[in-house]
C-alpha cells in the first residue's frame, strides 16, 4: 500500500478530453483529434465584457489588453483598440503589394496603371473619398483597398468607441491565444486566474463583468467540476453507507476493517493506472467513487456470513470468487479498447476489483473482527426469504416483461446510442451557449464544413490551398458557397508573393510608365513619387511570414487554420454555407465539392471534411468496437460459468437476471429519451460484475428453504439473505449518488447502475432455484 501511495503521489493527472478519444485514428479521424490535443484552438480563450456602457467596455478592453500583453503569457491578444489596428494597417500598408491579389504584371503595364489610377480617382468622392485622398499618393491603384476586401470576406468583428464589440454593441471582445500547451490545465488555470486578475484591475467599480470562453475554460472548468463533484458525493456516499454499515454492526471498528478492502483497491486501481498509462484522468479518479459500490460487498459478506471463518472460507469464498472473476471478465476487455479513456477504466476496475477481493480473503481473517449477531439481522433475512419467494411466484411475467424491453431494445437500437461527444461533454449548456455566442460576435469561423489541404511543407500547403480556392469558384459562383476562409489570404505562399513581387517595376520603369499613364488623369507623376518608393521598396523586401503576422489580429487566423502535423502541414478552409442549408444540400455540396477536389496537385492531399459527419461516424466506429468488446466479455463470463458450474440449468439461471437487468436499463434509457453513451456502457458492465454475486449466492449457496434453513456451509441462511441485501443498497448508495452530480459521465454511471444493481437483486430471485443447491466440490 505504501508502494502505491508512493506511485499515485508522482503520477500525471489530466481532466481534458483526450483520453476518450481513440488512440489510432486513421488519417482523417487524426486531423481532429490533434486539433482537441494540442491545436491552436485548444489554446485560444475568447473573452467578453458585459455591462456598464460601451466607453466603460471599450476603456476595459483596452486596459485588459495592455495588461496581457505586458505579461508574456500570451502569443497575441487582440481586440481592435489602438494599439491592434495601428499594427495591423502597418502590416497592410507595408505588405500590400504582398497581400493584394490584383497585382499582376498587367495591372502595372501602362494600360494598367491608367485604369487603376483612374477608378481610385472616381472612388474618391465616394465614402471611402478621404480614406482614399490620404493614401493616393502611395497608394493610387488601390492595392490596401483590393487587399481590405480581401480580408474582409474574414467575418472580422464589428468596433466600437474604438475596440472590437458585438453586433448589437452590448458586449466588448477580445481574442488571446495562450503560450502554454491546451492539455496543461495546471498552466491554464493560472492563466485564466491571471486574466480575471488584471481585470479586476481594470474594472474597480466593479459595473462590468468579465465572461471567458474556449477550450482551456472547459478544461479547467471540467476539472474545477469534477473534483468538487467526487468530493462532494463521495462523502455524502461514504458517510451514508457508513452510517447504514454502523447502524447494522453497532461497531466502529467492524466498520473501518469493513472499508479496508475499499480503500485498498482505490488505492492499487490508481497505481495500476499510473503505472500503465503516461497520465490519470480525472474521470478515472471519478470512477474510483464507484468501485466503492462493488469492492464494499466483499467485507460485508464476510463482516455478515463469517460466523466460522474457516467454513467462510471454505464454502462462501469460492462462490465470491466466481463472482468477483465474471466481473474481471467483463472489465477486462476494455483494456483492448482504443480510447485510452475506456481502457484506463478496465485497468481500473480489474485492479482494484482483485485487490480489494485479496484483501478481503487474506486480510480481513486476520484482523480482530466479530460476526453480526444473528439476532441483529435475523428480521432482514427472514423479509429477503420472503421477498424471494414472491419473485419467484413473478418469475414468468418478469421473462415476459424483459421480452418486451428486448424488443424495445432492438426496434429502437439507431436511437439508443449517442455518436458523438456531446454526451461526454463536461461543460454545462450556459457554457457552451456562451461559446457559441463570443464566436459568432467574434466572427470566428464556423468548422462545421471545411476543406482540407496537406502536404509536406508549411509553404506546400498555402500553395496548394490557393489552388483549391480557385477549384472551388464555381460553387462561391453559383452561390452554393457564401465563402472561403484559408491562412494564404492573410499568408500567401512564397511562390505566390515571389510572383506578386516580380509583377512590380523597378523604380525608373515605374516613373517611365506612369508619365504616360498619368495622361489625360488630373495627377501630375510627381505627386505620386511616394509610391514609387514605396513599390521600389517593396521588390526588395522580406517576404511575408508568420514570425511577422505575430501581434497582429491576422496571426490568429493563420495559427488556427495553418496547423503543423507530425508528417507535414495541413490547411483548413472552413466553408460558409447559406443559412438555411439543409442536410441535404449540404450532402450535395460536399459531392461537388470533392469532385471539384480531384485530381490533388502532386505530394498534396486535399478533401472534403464535414466535422460532425466526422466525428459522428469516428465515435460510432469506436462505440461500436466497444460494444463488440462488451459482447466478447460477456461471452468470457458465460464460458467461465459454463466451466466453473458444470450445469446449464445453474448457468441460466446466473446469466438470464444479469441479461434481463441490462436490457431493462437500456429499455429504461430509450423510454426516457436518453442516448446512452460510452460510459453508460461501462455502466451496464458494472450492472453485470454486481449482480453475478447476487445470482451466484442465490443459485449456490441460499435457495428458498424455509426460513430457519441452514446451508451446506453451515452458516444461518438468514445471515446470508441479509448480506445479500445490505450488500445490495450499500451498492445503490454507493452508485445513486452519482446520479445527482453535474458531470454527465458521473451521471451516466449514476443513473445505470443504480437501478440496475436493484433489478438485478430482483431478477436472481425470480429466476433461484426452489431449495438450497448443495455445494459444489
Amino acid at each position: 500500500m505504501i508502494a502505491c501511495a508512493a506511485v499515485v503521489a508522482t503520477s500525471r493527472y489530466s481532466t481534458d478530453m483526450s483520453a476518450f478519444l481513440p488512440k489510432d485514428p486513421d488519417a482523417r479521424q487524426r486531423l481532429l483529434v490533434d486539433q482537441i490535443r494540442e491545436g491552436a484552438l485548444s489554446r485560444m480563450i475568447l473573452m467578453g465584457i458585459d455591462g456598464g456602457t460601451p466607453e466603460a467596455r471599450a476603456d476595459a478592453s483596452r486596459a485588459l489588453a495592455a495588461k496581457l500583453r505586458a505579461s508574456g503569457e500570451f502569443l497575441g491578444v487582440v481586440n481592435g483598440d489602438e494599439a491592434s489596428r495601428e499594427r495591423d494597417q502597418e502590416l497592410l500598408l507595408h505588405y500590400r503589394y504582398i497581400l493584394s491579389p490584383g497585382v499582376t504584371a498587367e495591372r502595372f503595364s501602362e494600360a494598367g496603371l491608367h485604369s487603376a489610377i483612374a477608378n481610385t480617382v472616381a472612388d474618391l468622392t465616394g465614402s471611402a473619398g478621404l480614406l482614399l485622398k490620404n493614401l493616393l499618393p502611395r497608394d493610387p491603384t488601390g492595392e490596401l483597398v483590393r487587399t481590405l476586401e480581401a480580408i474582409a470576406g474574414a467575418n472580422m468583428p464589428s468596433s466600437r468607441d474604438g475596440a472590437w464589440a458585438s453586433a448589437d454593441g452590448d458586449r466588448a471582445l477580445l481574442i488571446t491565444m495562450t503560450t502554454a500547451a491546451g492539455t496543461d490545465t495546471d498552466a491554464q488555470e493560472r492563466t485564466l486566474t491571471d486574466i480575471q486578475t488584471a481585470f479586476d484591475a481594470a474594472n474597480p467599480d466593479g459595473k462590468l463583468s468579465l465572461r471567458m470562453s474556449g477550450t482551456p475554460v472547459f478544461s479547467v472548468h471540467a476539472r474545477s467540476t469534477i473534483k468538487s463533484e467526487v468530493e462532494r458525493l463521495s462523502l455524502i456516499g461514504s458517510l451514508t453507507i457508513f452510517a447504514l454499515l454502523f447502524a447494522v454492526y453497532r461497531s466502529l471498528r467492524n466498520v473501518v476493517i469493513g472499508l479496508i478492502p475499499v480503500a485498498s483497491g482505490i488505492l492499487v486501481a490508481i497505481a495500476t493506472v499510473g503505472l500503465g498509462f503516461d497520465t490519470i484522468h480525472a474521470i478515472t479518479i471519478g470512477f474510483g467513487t464507484t468501485l466503492i459500490g462493488e469492492s464494499i460487498d466483499y467485507s460485508i459478506y464476510y463482516l455478515v456470513q463469517a460466523h466460522d471463518p474457516e467454513a467462510w472460507r471454505r464454502n462462501y469464498w469460492p462462490t465470491i470468487r466466481l463472482g468477483v472473476a465474471t466481473s474481471i471478465c467483463g472489465f477486462v476487455v476494455l483494456l483492448f479498447s482504443s480510447f485510452p479513456g475506456l481502457a484506463q477504466l478496465g485497468a481500473y476496475s480489474v485492479a482494484g476489483l482483485l485487490a480489494a477481493a485479496a484483501v478481503t480473503r487474506f486480510v480481513l481473517p486476520a484482523l480482530p473482527t466479530a460476526p453480526v449477531p444473528m439476532k441483529r439481522i435475523a428480521w432482514l433475512g427472514e423479509w429477503m426469504s420472503r421477498l424471494s419467494a414472491g419473485a419467484r411466484w413473478l418469475r414468468w411475467p418478469v421473462a415476459v416483461l424483459t421480452l418486451v424491453a428486448l424488443v424495445i431494445v432492438v426496434q429502437g437500437h439507431s436511437r439508443l446510442w449517442s455518436q458523438g461527444l456531446s454526451g461526454l461533454n463536461p461543460a454545462p449548456m450556459d457554457l457552451q451557449k456562451l461559446d457559441a455566442d463570443l464566436r459568432k460576435d467574434a466572427g470566428a469561423p464556423a468548422l462545421q464544413h471545411m476543406v482540407v489541404v496537406s502536404a509536406s511543407t508549411q509553404d506546400g500547403a498555402l500553395r496548394a490551398a490557393e489552388q483549391i480556392e480557385q477549384r472551388l469558384q464555381p460553387l462561391m459562383a453559383s452561390g452554393r458557397i457564401n465563402g472561403i476562409e484559408t491562412p494564404a489570404r492573410f499568408m500567401p505562399s512564397l511562390a505566390t508573393q515571389q510572383a506578386r513581387r516580380n509583377a512590380l517595376p523597378d523604380e525608373s520603369e515605374l516613373r517611365t510608365r506612369l508619365s504616360a499613364a498619368l495622361s489625360g488623369l488630373p495627377l501630375q507623376a510627381s505627386r505620386l513619387e511616394p509610391f514609387v518608393k514605396d513599390v521600389g521598396e517593396a521588390r526588395s523586401a522580406p517576404l511575408l511570414t508568420a514570425e511577422v503576422l505575430h501581434g497582429t489580429s491576422f496571426a490568429f487566423a493563420v495559427q488556427s487554420l495553418l496547423l503543423p502535423r507530425k508528417d507535414g502541414w495541413s490547411v483548413l478552409m472552413p466553408l460558409r454555407l447559406p443559412e438555411g442549408t439543409t442536410a441535404a444540400e449540404a450532402a450535395a455540396i460536399k459531392a461537388e465539392a470533392s469532385k471539384l477536389l480531384e485530381p490533388p496537385a502532386p505530394e498534396t492531399e486535399a478533401f472534403y471534411l464535414d466535422l460532425e459527419e466526422q466525428a459522428t461516424s469516428m465515435f460510432g466506429q469506436y462505440l461500436q468496437q466497444a460494444l463488440i468488446l462488451s459482447m466478447i466479455g460477456g461471452l468470457c463470463i458465460v464460458l467461465l460459468l459454463a466451466w466453473a458450474l458444470r450445469n446449464p440449468i445453474q448457468v441460466l439461471r446466473v446469466v438470464l437476471p444479469l441479461a434481463g437487468a441490462v436490457v431493462l436499463v437500456m429499455a429504461g434509457h430509450l423510454l426516457g429519451g436518453v442516448r446512452m453513451t460510452l460510459l453508460h456502457l461501462v455502466g451496464l458492465l458494472l450492472i453485470t460484475a454486481v449482480g453475478s454475486n447476487y445470482a451466484l449466492f442465490f443459485n449456490q449457496r441460499v435457495g428458498a428453504a424455509g426460513p430457519e434453513a441452514s446451508s451446506a456451509a453451515g452458516i444461518p441462511r438468514s445471515a446470508a439473505l441479509a448480506s445479500l441485501a445490505l450488500a445490495n443498497v450499500s451498492t445503490m448508495i454507493g452508485f445513486g449518488v452519482l446520479s445527482f452530480s453535474k458531470v454527465p459521465v458521473l451521471y451516466a454511471i449514476g443513473t445505470t447502475v443504480g437501478p440496475g444493481a436493484l433489478l438485478a437483486l430482483l431478477l436472481a430471485m425470480s429466476w433461484s432455484a426452489s431449495e438450497p443447491i448443495p455445494d459444489s466440490p
